[in-house]
């Protein structure tokens, strides 16, 4: 990857406006100024008394997540991008950058400087071909397949309603097409980007193929990416999914029936079993997915267990992910493990977490404790040379709890770290765990190191890109995972 220049003439501009011009240029509300002032109309700057923009950009699926920032600036094309992170490097300004706002780590896209909303970067544009499509980053996944619906053609993106393309893309992106293709980043062709210096560029396979390497799972630690090239695929009209809840005294039933799904490996469908509680009662949900319209052999594993209700059906593949959706929360924290398989012992371990916290659950004020198991197949042989590892298919564990009190932080976030704690110990009795086996990063806490998410080789690789690419660390003024 060719070196690129630290500072340009414009950011050496920029400092010497400071000089003259400001009294105080490291004062954030000076920093949006100049911003307001140097962008184009395709962008705008939002302050605080403009309630209902303002709060729409800054806020979070996790209410704990927010921030209130000095400025939002909402962001229309790449030059403008260029423009504000001139500034913000010159000036050395706390930011942040936001998509779909489903992180449930503060910090990591919300700010109390200036919080860069990539909202106005919504395209969805097919190549001639319709080999590809290019995709804002500011723009759902649940929008994505409603453009998408009807055309013949799909990408492999999020799995719910909720989350932003941007943060789901660099995190790695797990998808009900992951059997089939991989993870998102491993059908990327090529990210279009702002540096940490305010150049424009695109990474890919060939043209700075380092910096495409670190996108894929790296996160928010290179620059600000605008947009990316996906791959699509061909996409049946309609496709057989929904969700399916039990009584908890069918847990060992369902644990048996995931295990024998496990060991079918039928690449085109896919389950998420999902153990819950809250204050009131525990929940047993399995959310299923077929590429095709109507119920597979595989699924006939839970034909012997009565469910309490089912919304599987035949749909459309965007009606299918518009029908899985979470209510926002008030404060939430998330975590995860990846394991090398699943066994009854397991799963048996993650449902006994849920029963023990059942009592704390009333006791603290939380809304839901959850947990998902989603057994995936061999989809390591579809990984690209990635920041994120996944040749070997590890397993995500997912961990989601939610509460209402900011009094209760300090006891669900120490309670959230001793489960995976104590799952870790099953993990590794029952021969599945490998403490080399990378995080996934859109499903880890803040306290996780790079090490954890990318292991050593990959973590080294990264910091010597992030020393080429950002050598004033201008994108540390982000928050997120540090390296």
């Amino acid at each position: 990857m060719t070196r690129i220049p630290p500072f340009s003439i414009g950011v050496i501009a920029t400092i010497m406006f400071c000089f003259v011009y400001e009294s105080n240029c490291a004062n954030v509300t000076n920093t949006c100024a100049v911003i307001g002032r140097d962008i184009s109309s395709a962008s705008a700057i939002i302050y605080p008394s403009d309630t209902i923009a303002f709060t729409t950009d800054t806020s979070h699926f996790t209410e704990s997540s927010n921030q209130i920032p000095t400025c939002v600036l909402e962001v229309g094309s790449a030059q403008d991008v260029a423009v504000a992170l001139k500034i913000i490097g010159a000036t050395k300004t706390p930011f942040a950058i936001m998509s779909g706002g489903h992180s449930s780590n503060q910090k990591f896209s919300s700010t109390t400087g200036i919080h860069i909303s990539l909202i106005r970067l919504r395209q969805v544009v097919f190549s001639a071909d319709k080999s590809t499509v290019e995709i804002g980053m500011g723009i759902t996944w649940a929008e994505v397949y409603q453009i998408l619906d009807g055309t013949g053609y799909n990408v492999v993106g999020g799995r719910t309603f909720g989350p932003g393309v941007g943060g789901f893309t660099l995190g790695g992106g797990y998808s009900w097409k992951t059997n089939q293709y991989g993870l998102t980043c491993d059908t990327v062709r090529s990210y279009n980007l702002v540096l940490p210096n305010g150049t424009i560029t695109t990474a890919s396979k060939r043209i700075n193929p380092d910096l495409f390497f670190a996108l894929k799972g790296g996160l928010n630690r290179f620059g600000i990416v605008t947009s990316a090239v996906f791959e699509t695929h061909a996409q049946v009209p309609l496709i057989y999914g929904g969700q399916v809840f039990y009584s908890t005294d069918d847990i060992p039933a369902v644990i048996n029936a995931t295990l024998e799904f496990y060991k079918l490996a039928d690449i085109k469908t896919q389950i998420m079993y999902i153990i819950a509680t809250t204050p009131t009662q525990e929940s047993v949900i399995l959310l299923a997915f077929h590429d095709g319209p109507n119920r597979p052999s595989s699924l006939s594993v839970f034909d012997n267990i009565t469910p309490l209700s089912s919304t599987l059906s035949t749909l459309s593949f965007s009606d299918f992910v518009h029908s899985i959706q979470d209510k926002p929360r008030i404060r939430g924290t998330a975590d995860t493990i990846s394991t090398t398989g699943i066994t009854t012992g397991f799963i048996k371990a993650v449902s006994d977490q849920i029963a023990a916290l059942r009592e704390a659950a009333v006791s603290h004020g939380a809304a839901s404790i959850a947990f998902d198991i989603e057994p995936f197949t061999d989809y390591g042989k579809h990984a690209t040379d990635s920041a994120y590892p996944h040749t070997r298919s590890q397993l995500p564990l997912g961990l989601d709890f939610s509460w209402v009190s900011a009094d209760d932080d300090e006891f669900w976030h120490d309670t959230a770290k001793n489960a995976i704690a104590k799952l870790k110990v099953v993990a590794a009795q029952e021969g599945i765990y490998n403490p080399k086996e990378a995080a996934y990063p859109n499903y880890s806490a803040a306290s996780k190191t790079a090490l954890q998410l990318y292991g050593e080789e990959n973590t080294e690789r990264l910091k010597r890109i992030r020393a080429q690419i950002d050598p004033y660390n201008v994108m540390k003024l982000a928050g997120g995972f540090d390296l």
